[in-house]
């Protein structure tokens, strides 16, 4: 099981962007041999900014190519 993701952390901007860009050789987690994968990102320890990639259906091998910026102090 590999993800790959990206970070960039703008001090000017006090911004972390966290991109998420796929995964490969899921598990299988459904009857028919397949997933439903998303990923939760989120910064510890606070927690309070959370986000989730959109549902890739049927694969265990998704590709996500998405972008979340934190705000961070």
């Amino acid at each position: 099981m590999q993800f790959s993701f990206m970070f960039v952390f703008m001090v000017s901007l006090l911004q972390l962007s966290v991109g998420v860009i796929q995964g490969s050789e899921l598990p299988a987690m459904d009857m028919g041999g397949t997933s439903d994968p998303y990923i939760k990102v989120f910064v510890l320890p606070d927690k309070k900014q959370k986000f989730e990639t959109k549902v890739q259906r049927k694969t265990l091998n998704p590709i996500f190519n998405e972008t979340f910026v934190f705000k961070v102090s």
